[in-house]
């Protein structure tokens, strides 16, 4: 088996970083693992090699792929992130850890970590913040001809400003307290704009980043 084979190699050996980043997100809550894959999809100089729900099949990945980033909940369904973490760094102990997790103003890093933890990134945060924590890592290169855009004069004057608050990973509840409106009426629009773009769910949150990305260099300018 996979796992009796990679048991006998000595902990601590993979040390060197490639020019590409792999990275191994382990999160128990269905979309927003989704959600933050194709986060980093979207990322270049970072593969994402592998997803999982549960410790157990995180450790698993981190001991087979040895991966250079972990993006980890604390919280998961059969233990926690923190073991997850220690597995990895048993068998790559120049990896990155990024902890996600809803009660990031409990956590209290454990000296062993401490080397290794890049971010705790709140849940009820923004993608936004695991934007910038991730740019630190990987900056975040001009996405090109294959990024996406929103047609001209698709979308209303609110549309695309929710849409564009969207894309800076901004929540339904932080949108509705930043325009004065109710999360209901953000809710709406957003469902608006899913139907003119032709998309669903999650789905607008991934091409609002997109459409933030490929504008990205403009403002620069």
């Amino acid at each position: 088996m996979v796992e009796d084979a990679l048991s006998s190699v000595a902990p601590g050996r993979e040390t060197t970083r490639p020019s590409s980043l792999r990275c191994v997100v382990v999160e128990d809550e269905g979309l927003f693992l989704e959600l933050l894959g194709r986060m980093l999809l979207m990322r270049g100089g970072l593969e994402v090699v592998g997803t999982a729900k549960t410790a157990l099949r995180g450790k698993r990945m981190c001991r087979k792929l040895r991966p250079d980033l972990l993006v980890v909940d604390w919280v998961l369904p059969d233990g926690d992130g923190l073991g997850v973490a220690r597995h990895l760094l048993e068998y790559h102990e120049g990896a990155k850890v990024i902890l996600v997790t809803g009660h990031a103003s409990e956590f209290v890093c454990p000296d062993w970590l401490d080397p290794a933890l890049h971010a705790v990134v709140s849940k009820d945060a923004s993608f936004q913040v695991l934007h910038e924590e991730l740019a630190e890592l990987v900056p975040m290169p001009a996405m090109g001809g294959a990024a996406f855009r929103v047609p001209e004069g698709a979308l209303s004057g609110r549309e695309s400003e929710i849409f564009a608050m969207v894309g800076e990973g901004m929540t339904t509840r932080g949108i509705a307290a930043e325009l004065g409106l109710s999360a209901h009426t953000v809710q709406t629009y957003r469902k608006r704009v899913a139907q003119k773009l032709g998309t669903m769910g999650p789905e607008i949150t991934y091409r609002a980043m997109r459409e933030r990305g490929s504008a990205e260099p403009a403002r620069r300018e």
